[in-house]
């Protein structure tokens, strides 16, 4: 039985992660079809100093509105440990090691640590303190028949990919005012650019709870967030949202 803890993670959201210990990190959107026994992530150190890293991949699950991770044994990271040389590249194989899910999808975190170096003077930040880079990646295990992103070496047609299911709600809980959104669907949902509005544009809108990445609600799932501080949401008006970067703006019904 899994144990599943509240850890506290560093979500970066851009499709090509740079930070300042200057590692570069792509794909991060990363996804294992029922067809496929792995995927690829790719690490590339473009500072003066060798970079060793830590690649670790936890399950993921959201209970009572929080983010929760737990040790699996589905798929592994291989290898689990790197030195990157300067300016080098190194292949990361993310390897499913158990039968893809019978429905719908498994979802995963890949979490990569920075392991100091005691050859090397320590970044610090203005504080003094000692800056270690962590960075969180999503990973998703597809069921038969579910797909989420798009594949160089299949052709299908658009439409056809799978869709969460979204609802919400607000709800009062300690004099705060919470946008509760429920996941109905078999796959997940990225939530960017939230807003309310009588149009599907932001620029036009009545309310912005976002304007960049939000959260995720994962399937069969609920997870909540706060409206900016004394707003109301508008009477008559509609939530939208971004489910991709580039897709077009959809509409949650109540």
């Amino acid at each position: 039985m899994k144990k599943w803890l509240l850890i506290a993670l560093f979500t970066l959201q851009s499709s090509l992660l740079h930070a300042a210990s200057s590692v570069l990190v792509w794909p991060i959107f990363q996804v294992i079809e029922a067809d496929q026994h792995g995927s690829a992530l790719w690490l590339e150190n473009r500072g003066s100093q060798p970079v060793r890293l830590q690649v670790r991949i936890l399950a993921w699950q959201q209970q009572a509105y929080r983010d929760l991770y737990a040790d699996q044994g589905e798929v592994v990271a291989s290898p689990p440990f790197t030195t990157i040389p300067p300016q080098q590249r190194q292949l990361v194989r993310l390897i499913r090691i158990a039968a893809p899910p019978e429905q719908g999808e498994q979802a995963y975190r890949i979490i990569l640590d920075e392991i100091p170096n005691a050859d090397v003077p320590a970044v610090k930040n203005s504080a003094g303190l000692r800056l270690q880079m962590r960075y969180v990646l999503p990973l998703f295990l597809d069921g038969k028949g579910v797909w989420t992103q798009p594949r160089s070496d299949v052709r299908r047609d658009p439409a056809s990919a799978s869709q969460p299911q979204l609802s919400w709600q607000l709800v009062t809980e300690q004099g705060k005012t919470l946008l509760r959104i429920r996941n109905a669907g078999k796959v997940h949902a990225r939530l960017s650019e939230v807003f309310w509005g009588r149009e599907a544009d932001v620029s036009k809108a009545s309310l912005i709870v976002a304007k960049g990445f939000l959260g995720y609600v994962l399937a069969g799932q609920s997870m909540q967030f706060p409206l900016p501080a004394g707003k109301t949401v508008p009477i008559g008006s509609t939530l939208f949202t971004h489910l991709t970067d580039n897709g077009p703006v959809v509409a949650i019904s109540p």
